[in-house]
Protein backbone atom coordinates (compact mmCIF):
# COMPACT_ATOMS: atom_id res chain seq x y z
CA UNK A 1 0.00 0.00 0.00
CA UNK A 2 1.18 3.16 -1.14
CA UNK A 3 1.38 6.19 1.43
CA UNK A 4 0.91 9.88 1.26
CA UNK A 5 1.08 13.07 2.97
CA UNK A 6 -0.86 16.24 2.93
CA UNK A 7 0.95 19.43 1.16
CA UNK A 8 -1.39 21.87 3.01
CA UNK A 9 1.08 23.29 5.47
CA UNK A 10 4.55 22.90 3.88
CA UNK A 11 2.77 24.75 0.96
CA UNK A 12 2.74 28.04 3.01
CA UNK A 13 6.10 27.69 3.45
CA UNK A 14 7.90 26.17 0.65
CA UNK A 15 8.28 25.63 -2.92
CA UNK A 16 6.74 22.64 -4.48
CA UNK A 17 9.91 20.94 -5.96
CA UNK A 18 11.35 21.35 -2.34
CA UNK A 19 8.36 19.81 -0.60
CA UNK A 20 8.09 16.86 -3.15
CA UNK A 21 11.49 16.31 -3.39
CA UNK A 22 12.00 16.01 0.51
CA UNK A 23 8.63 14.21 0.75
CA UNK A 24 10.22 11.53 -1.44
CA UNK A 25 13.50 11.75 0.59
CA UNK A 26 11.34 10.42 3.41
CA UNK A 27 10.10 7.97 1.49
CA UNK A 28 6.32 9.22 1.03
CA UNK A 29 5.21 7.70 -2.51
CA UNK A 30 2.67 10.30 -3.38
CA UNK A 31 0.35 13.81 -1.58
CA UNK A 32 -3.25 14.98 -1.19
CA UNK A 33 -2.25 18.05 -3.17
CA UNK A 34 -4.21 21.56 -0.68
CA UNK A 35 -5.84 23.43 -4.05
CA UNK A 36 -7.00 25.99 -1.16
CA UNK A 37 -4.75 27.05 1.65
CA UNK A 38 -7.16 29.87 3.07
CA UNK A 39 -10.61 28.75 5.11
CA UNK A 40 -13.67 29.94 3.15
CA UNK A 41 -11.33 31.50 0.31
CA UNK A 42 -10.26 30.33 -3.00
CA UNK A 43 -6.70 30.29 -3.98
CA UNK A 44 -6.01 33.94 -5.87
CA UNK A 45 -4.32 31.84 -8.76
CA UNK A 46 -8.26 30.98 -9.59
CA UNK A 47 -9.36 34.20 -9.96
CA UNK A 48 -6.49 34.73 -13.17
CA UNK A 49 -7.09 33.88 -16.94
CA UNK A 50 -7.45 29.92 -17.66
CA UNK A 51 -4.06 29.86 -19.55
CA UNK A 52 -1.91 31.16 -15.90
CA UNK A 53 -3.75 29.02 -13.15
CA UNK A 54 -3.66 26.18 -15.72
CA UNK A 55 0.08 26.82 -16.41
CA UNK A 56 0.71 26.95 -12.92
CA UNK A 57 -0.74 23.56 -11.88
CA UNK A 58 1.51 22.12 -15.07
CA UNK A 59 4.29 23.17 -13.45
CA UNK A 60 3.57 21.45 -9.96
CA UNK A 61 2.48 18.33 -12.19
CA UNK A 62 5.77 18.49 -13.90
CA UNK A 63 7.84 19.22 -10.52
CA UNK A 64 5.78 15.65 -8.97
CA UNK A 65 7.01 13.78 -11.85
CA UNK A 66 10.88 15.26 -11.16
CA UNK A 67 10.27 14.09 -7.75
CA UNK A 68 8.56 10.77 -8.49
CA UNK A 69 5.78 11.73 -6.66
CA UNK A 70 1.92 10.82 -7.62
CA UNK A 71 -1.24 13.05 -6.55
CA UNK A 72 -3.44 10.10 -4.91
CA UNK A 73 -6.07 12.98 -4.20
CA UNK A 74 -6.40 17.03 -4.21
CA UNK A 75 -8.61 18.90 -1.48
CA UNK A 76 -10.91 21.56 -2.74
CA UNK A 77 -12.18 24.63 -1.05
CA UNK A 78 -13.98 24.36 1.46
CA UNK A 79 -17.10 25.20 3.04
CA UNK A 80 -18.52 24.21 -0.38
CA UNK A 81 -21.14 26.94 0.16
CA UNK A 82 -17.69 29.32 0.30
CA UNK A 83 -20.49 31.98 -0.45
CA UNK A 84 -22.76 31.53 2.61
CA UNK A 85 -25.95 30.29 0.19
CA UNK A 86 -26.15 27.41 2.36
CA UNK A 87 -26.30 25.49 -1.92
CA UNK A 88 -24.20 25.75 -4.85
CA UNK A 89 -24.33 28.81 -6.31
CA UNK A 90 -23.28 29.14 -10.04
CA UNK A 91 -20.26 31.51 -8.42
CA UNK A 92 -19.48 28.29 -6.65
CA UNK A 93 -19.81 25.87 -9.14
CA UNK A 94 -17.69 27.85 -11.53
CA UNK A 95 -14.56 27.80 -8.86
CA UNK A 96 -14.99 23.48 -8.31
CA UNK A 97 -14.83 23.68 -12.01
CA UNK A 98 -11.25 25.50 -12.12
CA UNK A 99 -10.88 22.77 -9.27
CA UNK A 100 -11.44 19.99 -10.63
CA UNK A 101 -9.68 20.82 -14.48
CA UNK A 102 -6.82 21.22 -11.93
CA UNK A 103 -6.87 18.08 -10.00
CA UNK A 104 -7.12 15.87 -13.92
CA UNK A 105 -3.90 18.71 -14.75
CA UNK A 106 -2.45 16.77 -11.81
CA UNK A 107 -3.57 14.13 -12.65
CA UNK A 108 -5.22 13.13 -9.57
CA UNK A 109 -7.93 10.35 -10.07
CA UNK A 110 -9.95 12.11 -7.12
CA UNK A 111 -10.83 15.34 -5.66
CA UNK A 112 -12.15 15.70 -2.19
CA UNK A 113 -15.23 18.01 -2.48
CA UNK A 114 -17.15 18.64 0.95
CA UNK A 115 -20.72 17.43 1.54
CA UNK A 116 -22.78 21.29 2.77
CA UNK A 117 -23.05 21.08 6.30
CA UNK A 118 -26.81 21.94 7.24
CA UNK A 119 -27.97 19.61 9.69
CA UNK A 120 -27.26 19.74 13.41
CA UNK A 121 -27.33 16.53 14.90
CA UNK A 122 -30.59 15.04 13.41
CA UNK A 123 -32.32 18.27 12.89
CA UNK A 124 -32.83 19.06 8.87
CA UNK A 125 -31.39 16.24 7.83
CA UNK A 126 -33.51 15.41 4.84
CA UNK A 127 -32.85 19.11 3.50
CA UNK A 128 -29.09 18.46 4.33
CA UNK A 129 -28.98 15.23 1.57
CA UNK A 130 -31.68 17.14 -0.78
CA UNK A 131 -29.07 19.74 -1.22
CA UNK A 132 -26.27 17.49 -1.36
CA UNK A 133 -27.47 15.79 -4.12
CA UNK A 134 -28.27 18.83 -6.20
CA UNK A 135 -24.82 19.93 -5.41
CA UNK A 136 -23.65 16.95 -6.97
CA UNK A 137 -25.81 16.57 -9.47
CA UNK A 138 -24.49 19.90 -10.80
CA UNK A 139 -20.66 18.75 -10.69
CA UNK A 140 -20.83 15.63 -12.15
CA UNK A 141 -20.84 16.97 -15.61
CA UNK A 142 -18.20 18.05 -14.68
CA UNK A 143 -16.14 15.41 -12.79
CA UNK A 144 -17.19 13.28 -16.08
CA UNK A 145 -15.53 15.61 -18.37
CA UNK A 146 -11.72 15.82 -16.48
CA UNK A 147 -12.35 12.41 -15.72
CA UNK A 148 -11.95 12.59 -11.71
CA UNK A 149 -14.20 10.97 -9.16
CA UNK A 150 -15.45 13.09 -6.14
CA UNK A 151 -14.74 11.79 -2.63
CA UNK A 152 -17.32 11.92 -0.23
CA UNK A 153 -16.16 12.83 2.60
CA UNK A 154 -17.83 12.19 6.47
CA UNK A 155 -18.26 15.54 8.21
CA UNK A 156 -19.13 17.32 11.94
CA UNK A 157 -19.90 20.65 12.26
CA UNK A 158 -20.02 22.76 15.59
CA UNK A 159 -23.57 22.88 17.75
CA UNK A 160 -23.79 26.01 19.48
CA UNK A 161 -25.67 24.89 21.70
CA UNK A 162 -23.73 22.10 23.51
CA UNK A 163 -20.94 24.16 22.42
CA UNK A 164 -19.38 20.56 21.29
CA UNK A 165 -18.87 19.02 17.93
CA UNK A 166 -21.31 16.95 16.84
CA UNK A 167 -22.53 15.06 13.55
CA UNK A 168 -24.13 16.61 10.48
CA UNK A 169 -26.06 15.39 7.35
CA UNK A 170 -23.23 12.85 6.01
CA UNK A 171 -21.55 11.50 9.20
CA UNK A 172 -21.80 7.57 9.48
CA UNK A 173 -20.86 5.13 6.83
CA UNK A 174 -24.80 4.75 6.74
CA UNK A 175 -24.58 8.15 5.60
CA UNK A 176 -22.32 8.15 3.27
CA UNK A 177 -23.29 4.77 1.92
CA UNK A 178 -26.82 6.93 1.24
CA UNK A 179 -25.14 10.40 -0.37
CA UNK A 180 -22.76 8.00 -2.97
CA UNK A 181 -25.34 5.26 -4.00
CA UNK A 182 -27.81 7.77 -4.47
CA UNK A 183 -25.99 9.48 -7.12
CA UNK A 184 -25.83 5.76 -9.18
CA UNK A 185 -22.25 7.12 -10.61
CA UNK A 186 -19.03 5.76 -10.51
CA UNK A 187 -17.75 9.23 -10.28
CA UNK A 188 -18.52 9.50 -6.53
CA UNK A 189 -16.95 7.17 -3.86
CA UNK A 190 -15.79 7.11 -0.23
CA UNK A 191 -13.49 9.66 1.26
CA UNK A 192 -13.22 8.09 5.15
CA UNK A 193 -11.65 11.03 7.33
CA UNK A 194 -10.60 8.48 10.70
CA UNK A 195 -10.23 12.05 12.79
CA UNK A 196 -13.98 13.25 11.98
CA UNK A 197 -15.13 9.45 12.74
CA UNK A 198 -14.01 9.79 16.20
CA UNK A 199 -15.11 12.95 16.85
CA UNK A 200 -18.77 11.47 16.05
CA UNK A 201 -18.27 8.62 18.13
CA UNK A 202 -18.10 6.27 14.96
CA UNK A 203 -15.21 3.45 15.27
CA UNK A 204 -13.08 4.38 11.83
CA UNK A 205 -12.66 0.76 11.39
CA UNK A 206 -16.04 -0.40 11.27
CA UNK A 207 -16.49 2.71 9.10
CA UNK A 208 -14.21 0.94 6.48
CA UNK A 209 -16.00 -2.67 7.66
CA UNK A 210 -19.41 -1.06 6.00
CA UNK A 211 -18.01 1.43 3.02
CA UNK A 212 -16.50 -1.89 1.91
CA UNK A 213 -15.64 -1.38 -1.94
CA UNK A 214 -17.23 2.08 -1.88
CA UNK A 215 -14.26 3.26 0.12
CA UNK A 216 -11.44 4.09 -2.66
CA UNK A 217 -9.27 7.23 -0.46
CA UNK A 218 -8.39 8.47 2.89
CA UNK A 219 -7.88 11.08 5.40
CA UNK A 220 -5.88 9.35 8.29
CA UNK A 221 -5.07 11.56 11.23
CA UNK A 222 -5.82 10.95 14.91
CA UNK A 223 -7.11 12.80 17.72
CA UNK A 224 -8.83 12.29 21.24
CA UNK A 225 -12.69 12.51 20.27
CA UNK A 226 -13.38 16.15 20.48
CA UNK A 227 -11.81 18.16 18.57
CA UNK A 228 -10.10 17.82 15.22
CA UNK A 229 -6.43 18.07 16.03
CA UNK A 230 -5.05 16.47 12.84
CA UNK A 231 -2.30 14.51 14.78
CA UNK A 232 -0.18 11.71 13.32
CA UNK A 233 -1.85 8.30 14.01
CA UNK A 234 -1.04 6.91 17.64
CA UNK A 235 -1.24 10.50 18.82
CA UNK A 236 -4.80 10.27 19.92
CA UNK A 237 -7.63 7.32 20.76
CA UNK A 238 -8.03 5.62 17.49
CA UNK A 239 -7.58 1.43 17.37
CA UNK A 240 -5.38 1.69 14.93
CA UNK A 241 -4.82 -2.13 14.82
CA UNK A 242 -8.53 -2.83 14.24
CA UNK A 243 -8.31 -0.19 11.57
CA UNK A 244 -5.70 -2.07 9.77
CA UNK A 245 -7.33 -5.52 10.19
CA UNK A 246 -10.40 -3.70 8.71
CA UNK A 247 -8.20 -2.59 5.68
CA UNK A 248 -7.13 -5.71 5.06
CA UNK A 249 -10.61 -7.39 5.19
CA UNK A 250 -11.82 -5.33 2.76
CA UNK A 251 -9.16 -5.41 0.52
CA UNK A 252 -8.52 -2.10 0.56
CA UNK A 253 -6.76 -0.93 -2.60
CA UNK A 254 -6.11 3.19 -1.98
CA UNK A 255 -3.49 5.00 -0.76
CA UNK A 256 -2.59 5.29 2.93
CA UNK A 257 -3.05 9.55 2.81
CA UNK A 258 -2.44 11.34 5.31
CA UNK A 259 -4.17 14.25 6.57
CA UNK A 260 -1.74 15.32 9.04
CA UNK A 261 -1.16 19.19 10.68
CA UNK A 262 2.33 20.45 10.80
CA UNK A 263 1.30 24.01 11.33
CA UNK A 264 1.80 23.87 15.74
CA UNK A 265 5.05 22.35 15.30
CA UNK A 266 6.05 24.68 12.25
CA UNK A 267 5.10 28.00 14.21
CA UNK A 268 8.28 27.22 16.18
CA UNK A 269 10.65 25.92 13.50
CA UNK A 270 9.55 25.36 9.90
CA UNK A 271 12.62 22.72 9.81
CA UNK A 272 10.30 20.49 12.84
CA UNK A 273 7.42 19.81 10.07
CA UNK A 274 9.93 17.56 7.98
CA UNK A 275 11.04 15.67 11.40
CA UNK A 276 6.96 15.52 12.04
CA UNK A 277 6.79 14.30 8.82
CA UNK A 278 9.39 11.58 9.37
CA UNK A 279 7.19 10.37 12.42
CA UNK A 280 3.88 10.28 10.43
CA UNK A 281 5.98 8.50 7.98
CA UNK A 282 6.72 5.16 10.55
CA UNK A 283 3.53 5.61 12.09
CA UNK A 284 2.33 4.86 8.78
CA UNK A 285 4.32 2.25 7.41
CA UNK A 286 3.54 0.35 10.81
CA UNK A 287 -0.21 0.30 10.36
CA UNK A 288 0.50 -0.20 6.30
CA UNK A 289 2.62 -3.61 7.35
CA UNK A 290 -0.58 -4.56 9.17
CA UNK A 291 -2.99 -4.10 6.84
CA UNK A 292 -1.32 -5.95 3.84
Amino acid sequence: MKIGLITENFQQHYECGEIFHKLKQIGYDGVDYTLSLAYNKPEEIFSKPRSEWTKHYKHIAEEMKNNDIVAFQTHATFPTDFDGAKCLTDYTLDQFRKEIEAAAILNSPYIVIHPINIAVREKNKQQDFEVNMDAFGKLLPVLEEFGVTLGVENMFVWDDLRRCNCPTGCSSAEDMIRYIDSMKSEHFKACLDTGHMLINCFSPAEAVRKLGKRLKLLHVHDNYGLFDNHNAPGQGSIDWHDFAAALKETGYDGAFCMETSFSAVMRLSTELGWEYAKYAYAAAKKIVELAE
